[in-house]
Parts: structure tokens; sequence; C-alpha cells
């Protein structure tokens, strides 16, 4: 998830020169929605190992 943001941030403030967007609102655009996506993303991987490991110890038991 911190990938994700530092992408985010880095998508936002030097998206025309790193990832060549044509216009400066463009990469603010895939910056914001990048960063808006990312603590979901980070909070469904969350669930999913707390799920894994719930599983693990219903298997050891």
């Amino acid at each position: 998830m911190i990938f994700s943001i530092l992408f985010a941030v880095a998508a936002f403030v030097f998206g025309t020169a790193i990832f060549g967007y044509e216009s400066d609102q463009q990469a603010r655009e895939v910056g914001i929605f990048i960063g808006l996506w990312a603590p979901t993303f980070g909070s469904l991987g969350i669930r999913v190992q707390f799920n894994e490991l719930n599983n693990m110890k219903g298997v050891e038991s």
C-alpha cells in the first residue's frame, strides 16, 4: 500500500516528465485515481492475510 501511495505521488508530481502523460491535468487525475484506490487494495490484502491466518489456525487446532 505504501508503494502505491508513493507511486501516486510520483504520478501526481512528475507525471508528465517520468510517465509521459500529455498534460499536467492527466497526470493529476492518474495520481488521484491511484491514491484513492491504494487504501482499498491494501485493506483487501490485509483481509486476505487475516483469512489465511484464521484458516491455518483452524487446520492446526
